[in-house]
């Protein structure tokens, strides 16, 4: 069950026999290593794995539950100012024509506070003199709200808020009255920390990774 302390406790519950407490503590030591080292799983999920079910990791935390946005946040972020005006817009998007553009762009007021956001493609409209005469206008004249995550959030929950809403860009804001923008955080984000901390595991694994014996030479 690789539960050794459970064991030692029940034993000395059980006999009563304080002396016997060095003999089981090393029985235990050994037996816990040796089910680590030649078992994929202990008995309490091996019946669960003989019926199909992926049991991958039987004792682990998911990494999205105790890592927080602002770990993972971007803070190198584009943010316009409401008050930008269109001509300074208009340089600004063809001098990024040639680089990855960004999808998703806050719209912030003073003091970085958050006034709305926009599309890449909303902006190149309102540049184009089609829609608003400026993109705080713009924001303004649009009843939608934008969906923003916090910097002390798990991602876990950021998760659940991209699935619910089907958007995968949230600009991360301050708590309180005024929203104070401080950066961005994707689905792509998301991803880079999982793929982090798994990459953190294997290194882990490779540490204390032990040859296992009687196991027979692949035929060269």
């Amino acid at each position: 069950m690789r539960s050794s302390f459970t064991g030692i406790v029940f034993a000395l519950e059980l006999t009563h026999d304080v002396n016997m407490l060095l003999p089981l503590l090393v029985a235990v030591a050994i037996a816990h290593g040796f089910t680590v080292l030649m078992l994929p799983r202990s008995i309490l999920t091996e019946k669960v794995a003989r019926r199909g079910f992926h049991v991958s990791r039987e004792y682990a935390v998911d990494p999205l539950e105790i890592l927080f946005v602002r770990e993972v946040m971007r803070t190198n972020t584009i943010a316009i100012a409401a008050d930008t005006p269109l001509d300074t817009l208009r340089q600004a998007l063809h001098g990024n024509a040639e680089r990855r553009p960004q999808r998703l762009y806050p719209v912030v007021g003073a003091d970085r506070t958050l006034a709305g956001v926009v599309t890449r493609k909303e902006l190149q409209t309102i540049v184009a003199g089609g829609t608003a005469p400026s993109v705080g206008a713009f924001v303004g004249q649009t009843s939608r709200t934008p969906t923003v995550a916090y910097p002390d959030e798990p991602l876990r929950v950021v998760v659940y808020r991209m699935a619910g809403t089907g958007l995968t860009r949230f600009p991360v804001v301050e708590r309180g009255k005024y929203g104070r923008l401080l950066g961005m955080i994707t689905l792509t984000d998301l991803l880079t920390a999982r793929t982090k901390n798994l990459e953190a595991e294997e290194r882990r694994e490779r540490l204390f990774a032990l040859p296992r014996p009687f196991t027979s030479a692949s035929a060269s």
